[in-house]
């Protein structure tokens, strides 16, 4: 069949079909809602160029009244077709309070481009009236000098469209969360870095794979430091990127416990992209590590609501509310998350904690073992035989501790995860010891969860423990 070049787009591994409503992905159907479909055509048509929020409601919901929140559940679903997350490859930016831009390269079927970072210089063409002399002149001279500049301008744009082809590539790897595939997404992020050394996302992208690594699969000890580079490169070619700002937040958090810069880089990112998510939701983090747990269910409670597909954001309200003890309304947002995201190890496993929280034992079972099918990571074996231990089955705790033990002996495993196993076994000093490990290893989730997390209740009596807390930043 034979398609109108202004008919068919394509960027990274997409194409689409306009006059058959179409998205393909390496040629297989991606859905999309009409209306969804309407937005991506409207910003596949100008880009590079923002397209205010009027426009896009004229263009999509002509002569009919729609709140602003129909544009961004909208967006929303469309970002998350094209694989979009709050740490991966972009394709549609986000301009606060103004409107949204399609920032990746764009090209019909007969090979026209169309690059937001560069345009090729036009030709100029020689007049009716030049002499034959200085036309020979530009043959000769100027010519051979303006085709090179056409060829390197090709060249640097086709060098940035396979840039955000590797990113986007990387990006699908890192929300796999196991270890060999994270480590992937951080090789694409480097061979893109080595196409596109401007490109100040690039190296969010790569920060983000070592922050996945940490604590889960290698020290941090090990791999912070490779974020804080990678933030510290995004930031020279970007001093206000949101994205960076929100990642040396965490950093200031969950590895140098540095409370305060934490609470001023996160305000910064909010400050610079007031719609950017993952800042909201980290922020909310923070938030719940120093305890102000209904300060933390309101920062991220409106991406919730106004972002009904971040799976991300649903998990973390949970956490929250999990947390406050408000385990009813937890429960509902994990299962909410695991209705998006079947294979999200996050929610079966925070699940499984809030079910165990509120005894129902065999159904915290089956979620951390619906986890650990997808995920076989060391923390959610160890909230499994937390579970074990609290329900009166010490038998198979103790088998899971002893797989635990033995791991380590052949990968990284966070001691923080070894502490909550042996706190339920009620092995206070072995739980101690482990602590002790953590803190050395400058464990996240050290500094993350401990003031909060209720598994570690029966050594909050303990003065180690309030010295532990106040070791780690941590008021008491």
């Amino acid at each position: 069949m034979q398609t109108d070049s202004k008919d068919l787009y394509e960027f990274g591994q997409f194409r689409v079909i306009a006059s058959e409503r179409q998205l393909l992905l390496d040629g297989e159907p991606v859905p999309l809602t009409p209306k969804a479909f309407d937005l991506l055509l409207a910003l596949l048509e100008q880009p590079g160029r923002l397209i205010t929020k009027e426009a896009l409601i004229e263009r999509v919901w002509p002569n009919t009244f729609v709140e602003e929140n129909n544009l961004a559940d909208n967006i929303s679903r469309l970002r998350k077709a094209l694989g979009e997350s709050g740490n991966g490859a972009k394709f549609i930016e986000t301009v606060p309070r103004r409107g949204y831009r399609f920032v990746a390269a764009v090209a019909s079927q007969n090979g026209e481009a169309s690059c937001p970072d560069s345009a090729t210089p036009p030709i100029p063409q020689p007049s009716l009236h030049t002499r034959p002399s200085w036309l020979r002149w530009c043959v000769v001279v100027v010519a051979p000098v303006l085709v090179g500049a056409v060829i390197w301008v090709q060249m640097r744009l086709s060098a940035k469209a396979e840039a955000r082809n590797l990113e986007f590539k990387g990006s699908f790897y890192y929300n796999q969360w196991t270890d060999p595939e994270i480590r992937k997404g951080i090789a694409f992020h480097e061979r893109a870095i080595l196409l596109d050394p401007g490109n100040a996302g690039l190296y969010n992208g790569l920060s983000t794979g070592w922050l996945f690594l940490a604590d889960l699969y290698a020290p941090p000890r090990e791999t912070i430091p490779h974020a804080k580079a990678a933030i510290a490169k995004a930031l020279e070619r970007d001093p206000s990127n949101a994205w960076s700002h929100t990642s040396r937040g965490l950093i200031a958090a969950q590895y140098d416990w540095d409370w305060a810069s934490a609470e001023a880089e996160f305000k910064q990112a909010i400050r610079i992209a007031p719609e950017f998510e993952s800042a909201h939701i980290l922020y909310g983090w923070h938030l719940m590590a120093v305890g102000r747990l209904q300060d933390a269910v309101n920062e991220i409670k409106p991406i919730v609501e106004a972002n009904p597909l971040n799976d991300f954001a649903m998990w973390s309200l949970g956490l929250a509310l999990h947390f406050s003890g408000r385990l009813d309304e937890a429960i509902e947002q994990y299962r909410r998350a695991v209705g998006i995201d079947r294979r999200s190890h996050w929610a079966h496993m925070l699940l499984g904690w809030s079910l165990e929280q509120q005894g129902k034992f065999e159904e915290a079972v089956a979620e951390l073992k619906l986890a650990y099918s997808v995920n076989d990571n060391p923390q959610v074996l160890a909230s499994m035989g937390h579970t074990y231990a609290v329900s009166g089955r010490p038998a198979e705790a103790r088998k899971i501790a002893g797989q635990l033990l033995e791991l380590a002996r052949g990968r990284y495993v966070s001691p923080y995860d070894v502490a909550v196993l042996f706190a339920a076994l009620g092995e206070r000093e072995d739980a101690f010891s482990w602590l002790e490990k953590a803190y050395q290893h400058r464990c996240g989730w050290l500094a993350l969860w401990l003031k909060v997390d209720q598994r570690f209740n029966g050594l909050r009596d303990d003065s180690r423990f309030q010295g532990l807390l106040r070791r780690v930043g941590h008021r008491i």
